[in-house]
């Protein structure tokens, strides 16, 4: 069955086809595009227009593909910028109008818990979907906008945690200098550390002994510390980090200015900006739960979102209409 899933973050929109089966998942189509559309949206609390012109402008051409490839369910989620935006519901109202697609607005509980489906479906690897990869870790996901964590616990609930340190909303509102100033880097830190401390207590991991992060900027901490000239998914998925080389890229980053970091070997254009908070926060995350190293997955909230439509509709096989995100979502 072939289904679509669009992730549409605050810095990033992602699209994701794939042929989904009871005992396989096969990507047709990745595309990811970064349109900011949360660009000043922590300071003004609504949508810029141009920041909805780029992300509407993509979500048209994410249409024609996902109708080029045949898809017989979409869905279309978004996340902290919709969430958090007054206006959200005009620019869900114009997508609507110009693509057909319906996006829904999901919490960040709901987004922690289809992420965890995509990171179990790209940590288990080609093959069969057994198995379960993710007994008792803790995985993160640091976003534009939030950073979503969560505890996986043997034979008991995950807990979840979806905090305010988005790296797009972190960078605007501490960095004003090219490159940052002491001052500013120390201020970031400080906020990073205070709202991981408010959440320590709760999220304690029982005997979590592996760490996984997943979203742009991991996987791009990733890209850089491999020197990808163009992002190799392979190379990316399952592949492990330590704390010292995130330590020095952090390092490198925090005296480089934003044209330096361009010509830096795997960091994504249009991200440049905003991998220094993301990563900071990547530091503290592994010094508030003591670990060292970090497995990193290519797969995430878009494979979660087309994994759940699976399981929503797999059975009916029969059904052959177009659809976008249940009313449970909005």
């Amino acid at each position: 069955m072939i289904l679509a899933g669009i992730d549409i973050g605050t810095n990033s929109l992602r699209l994701l086809v794939a042929d989904v089966g009871p005992d396989s998942f096969r990507e047709i189509l990745s595309v990811r595009k970064v349109t900011r559309l949360g660009q000043d949206l922590d300071g003004t609390g609504k949508l810029s227009h141009d920041a909805e012109k780029r992300s509407l402008s993509v979500l048209l051409d994410f249409k024609e593909y996902i109708r080029h490839h045949a898809a017989v369910h979409i869905a279309a989620l978004g996340t902290s910028a919709l969430r958090n935006a007054s206006n959200s519901a005009e620019f869900i109202g114009e997508v609507n109008k110009r693509t057909g697609l319906d996006i829904g607005i999901i919490t960040g509980e709901e987004e922690a818990r289809l992420m965890l489906l995509g990171v179990a479906e790209a940590l288990k690897g080609p093959g069969a979907r057994q198995g379960d990869p993710l007994a008792s870790t803790l995985v993160i996901d640091i976003g534009g906008g939030s950073t979503e964590i969560i505890i996986t616990r043997s034979g008991r609930a995950p807990l979840v945690a979806s905090l305010p340190l988005g790296a797009v909303y972190l960078t605007e509102r501490f960095i004003k200098h090219d490159p940052p100033s002491a001052s500013e880097l120390e201020q970031l830190r400080d906020t990073v550390k205070n709202v991981l401390a408010r959440h320590g207590d709760r999220m304690k991991p029982d005997s979590a002994g592996v760490l996984v992060g997943t979203a742009g900027t991991i996987t791009t901490l990733a890209a850089m510390n491999q020197g990808l000239a163009e992002y190799e998914p392979d190379k990316i998925n399952r592949c492990t980090m330590a704390g010292e080389t995130i330590d020095g890229i952090v390092e490198n980053l925090a005296v480089s200015t934003l044209a330096e970091r361009r010509t830096i070997p795997g960091l994504e254009k249009g991200r440049e900006d905003i991998i220094l908070a993301g990563a900071v926060v990547t530091q503290e995350i592994m010094k508030q739960f003591g670990f060292s190293t970090m497995i990193v997955s290519d797969g995430g909230l878009r494979e979660g979102i087309v994994l759940d439509l699976y399981e929503r509709h797999g059975k009916d096989k029969h059904q052959m209409t177009h659809e976008s995100p249940i009313s449970k979502y909005k």
